[in-house]
């Protein structure tokens, strides 16, 4: 090559080939062959910040023995360490899980990651892996977990939503009974407890006695004192759930997070994290989705500006396109509505480089 060295280029490709898969910094043109060449790319623009008012995200796991089950611990990890990255600046992010690991079947559940802003580079969405890498053990004591986490959630001066992702029904409160209808071990039909049958594996003679009873009344209030607190509840009901659709169901219209029609709670059929992740992103869009976005900075030259959502340069104007005002960029029709139903999620924009019409 004329006035490069090979080494050189071997550097500048191995820069650029990170950085389309990690954060983006500018704007990454194709490379071109030319001559049997590498040619540079044709401009690079810079990012502008979004001041978003970022609501905070918090995440409220059930970490029971069932979620070892067909990777569904490790697929909900994933997806929503996928999902933290996405979002990037657009949210800030926190977590607990329940049953408190290295305790009882039935300790109520901790924070295991305090809320810190989203980064699209992966750094929040590391953390919230090395928070959340452990081995599912025990019962799902979802009422008294979301009842100790009141207090804080309420306290943030931004918008925050919990986000409570499980694959069974509440329980683990010694003060109930019940019978064979509400015994959750008669419900999950586990080994010895048919789903009708005898026995009743909640008395307290023969079986678990009221930890094992369903504790839908309580994990109602406890979301009902969350949304009065001002915080709204998602609930997602992963594979084995589904005896739990009416429980669910009346805790997210409680929460004030329900679907506009049943089920009101987002049900995931299947463990893999493209299902996951689908419902994660319809969760995020209620929480997040706004077509307005205020840039930390005015664009030295509006000429000079683009939008990018996930990842995908927006053409300025039409019908589907973007509109600028000063600091204030608004994206319109389809891109706007793919922002709003989930379907897109990140946001970035640069200047630098001439505006793609």
């Amino acid at each position: 090559m004329t006035g490069v060295s090979q080494a050189a280029w071997t550097l500048a490709l191995t820069a650029l080939t990170a950085a389309a898969c990690g954060a983006r910094t500018g704007l990454l043109v194709p490379l071109d062959t030319v001559d049997g060449g590498l040619t540079p790319p044709a401009c690079m623009g810079t990012e502008i910040p979004l001041d978003t008012n970022a609501p905070n995200l918090y995440f409220v796991l059930d970490a029971s023995t069932s979620m070892q089950e067909e990777a569904k611990w490790t697929n909900v990890r994933s997806s929503v360490a996928a999902l933290i990255t996405a979002l990037g600046s657009r949210a800030a992010f926190g977590a607990a899980v329940f049953p408190t690991q290295g305790g009882d079947a039935c300790t109520t559940g901790t924070e295991v990651m305090p809320v810190q802003p989203g980064d699209s580079q992966g750094a929040t969405a590391a953390a919230f892996l090395a928070a959340t890498n452990l081995n599912p053990m025990g019962g799902t004591p979802t009422a008294a977990t979301l009842a100790a986490l009141v207090p804080e959630l309420s306290s943030f001066p931004q918008l925050t939503f919990a986000i409570l992702a499980t694959d069974g029904g509440p329980n683990c409160d010694p003060a109930l009974s019940c019978g064979v209808a509400d015994c959750t071990s008669n419900m999950d039909g586990v080994p010895g407890c048919p789903v009708a049958g005898p026995p009743n594996c909640c008395d307290p003679t023969t079986g678990a006695g009221g930890l094992a009873c369903l504790d839908g009344a309580a994990t109602t209030q406890a979301v009902t004192a969350l949304r009065a607190a001002g915080v709204e509840t998602f609930v997602m009901g992963i594979p084995g759930s589904a005896p739990y659709a009416a429980v669910l169901d009346q805790l997210a219209i409680a929460g004030g997070g329900a679907r506009a029609s049943e089920p009101f709670y987002y049900q995931v059929d299947t463990s893999d994290t493209g299902a996951l992740g689908a419902a994660l992103a319809q969760i995020a869009a209620q929480a997040t989705a706004s077509c307005t976005f205020t840039l930390t900075q005015t664009p030295t030259d509006p000429n000079q500006v683009n939008v990018y959502v996930d990842g995908t340069v927006v053409p300025q104007g039409g019908a589907d396109g973007w509109s600028l005002d000063g600091t204030k960029v608004t994206l319109e029709g389809h891109t706007c509505q793919g922002i709003e139903d989930g379907t897109a999620l990140s946001v970035h924009v640069e200047q630098g480089c001439p505006t793609v019409r």
